[in-house]
């Protein structure tokens, strides 16, 4: 017999029924609440699992290699296809911060369900499309998917790691989470070129339909943590105001909104300086596979990485290697220059991990996708306001220029933004 199995109630009871107090003894037996704990916690366990088979299905875009071909066999051109990335970092930027807060106020679960609905739902749209009005209407769609899976499954990886005391551990897991998710885009490259090949650049958008419904019903079986924020929004606004007022987060927000916006409009150049340089087509998707295993290493190891270094020694890193990559790449308008994208991929897959890590920490548990949201709607800003320059550029300057423009741009920004780092 143990203390904890009785349970001491007082009652205090007048007039006929008694006067007094009366001790009853009552017999719980722990087992049931400790199974009941032990259930939940293996559920809160089996999250990891889940994110991680959820991002290797989201990760096979089998369309990924020959977008810009697809869109082209649709009857669109080049400076269209830029104008759609274009519509939808604008729409990313409308729908995300939002987004963020609805993930912390419906919960993860709710909201990946929901994402993962709207993004089947977006590419159904793209592979029925035929014009550039309906592959905006797609582009809406597939914004707003984005948007409500942007920071949540991450938010919730954090979340099911500190409920099981392993918050430490999050950017070894995420990190070979992001790993196995690249060795699944690399797949999804070199299928979608030889499916593209030898199917039909059509085929390549109903195999992603198909990895994207596997993502959906993945989703299902998430188990939720820490539940919805049920807090008022002036307690949200008040908690919020402390980031807007954290010098420096807004610093390395900036700083990854500058990186993001280059690496990211750099990629949509990839494929026509492919074709540019006579890359036959059957190699695009070998190409594009391993820029995600390269990438899916710097992910691996950007743990260890992260450990050795600091903060301010990877900042300075990823800023020369990204510029050094853009020169390489505009100066060297050949094969040899296919070796500088690679060059970005490491930094992408470094980077990633480490800003991620980075912006958990510092986030308040309600606010945690909301935080995370912020961050990516700046990035977007960025990205969306360089994408609109290169849209116009591309109009007039050839190709061979663009990486040159793009490194001399960057390096302004670089400039102005240590200037004002320094101011404040």
């Amino acid at each position: 017999m143990h203390i904890g199995d009785y349970c001491l109630l007082f009652i205090k009871v007048e007039g006929r029924r008694l006067k007094g107090f009366v001790l009853i003894p009552f017999y719980f037996h722990p087992s049931p609440f400790k199974i009941s704990k032990e259930k939940i916690m293996k559920k809160v366990e089996r999250n990891i699992s889940l994110i991680r088979w959820i991002s290797i299905t989201q990760g096979l875009v089998f369309v990924a290699p020959v977008m810009v071909l697809y869109f082209g066999s649709r009857g669109l051109e080049l400076s269209q296809i830029l104008m759609l990335q274009f519509v939808f970092s604008i729409l990313s930027m409308v729908f995300e911060f939002p987004s963020g807060y609805i993930s912390d106020k419906l919960g993860r679960k709710k909201t990946s369900i929901a994402a993962y609905t709207v993004l089947v739902l977006a590419f159904w749209l793209f592979l029925n499309g035929n014009s550039f009005n309906t592959f905006a209407f797609a582009e809406l769609i597939f914004a707003l998917g984005y948007a409500l899976i942007s920071g949540t499954l991450s938010s919730l990886l954090y979340e099911s790691l500190k409920a099981l005391g392993k918050e430490s551990e999050y950017s070894k897991v995420y990190g070979d989470i992001n790993h196995k998710t690249l060795l699944a885009v690399a797949f999804a490259g070199i299928s979608g070129g030889l499916i593209a090949k030898y199917l039909s650049l059509s085929a390549t958008v109903v195999s992603t339909l198909i990895a994207f419904i596997g993502s959906f019903v993945l989703s299902l079986f998430l188990k939720e943590v820490n539940g919805a924020n049920k807090r008022a929004l002036k307690e949200d606004i008040k908690d919020f105001s402390l980031v807007l007022k954290s010098k420096e987060l807004i610093g390395v927000t900036l700083f990854v909104a500058i990186i993001f916006a280059f690496n990211q409009v750099a990629f949509w150049y990839y494929q026509p300086y492919f074709k540019a340089i006579g890359v036959d087509l059957a190699y695009f998707g070998i190409l594009f596979a391993l820029m995600q295993v390269v990438a899916s290493f710097g992910s691996k190891y950007a743990n260890a990485i992260m450990h050795r270094f600091s903060k301010e020694q990877i900042f300075i890193a990823v800023a020369v290697a990204i510029l050094v990559s853009l020169v390489g790449m505009g100066w060297f308008f050949s094969y040899f220059g296919i070796v500088f994208i690679y060059l970005q991929q490491i930094v992408r897959g470094v980077f990633m991990i480490f800003i991620s890590e980075y912006i958990q920490k510092n986030a308040s548990s309600e606010l945690r996708a909301t935080t995370v949201s912020f961050i990516t709607l700046v990035k977007q800003l960025f990205y969306a306001a360089n994408l609109y320059i290169f849209v116009e550029l591309s109009k007039s300057v050839g190709l061979e220029h663009i990486y040159l423009i793009m490194a001399a741009l960057l390096a302004l920004l670089l400039v102005v933004f240590v200037g004002l780092k320094r101011v404040f």
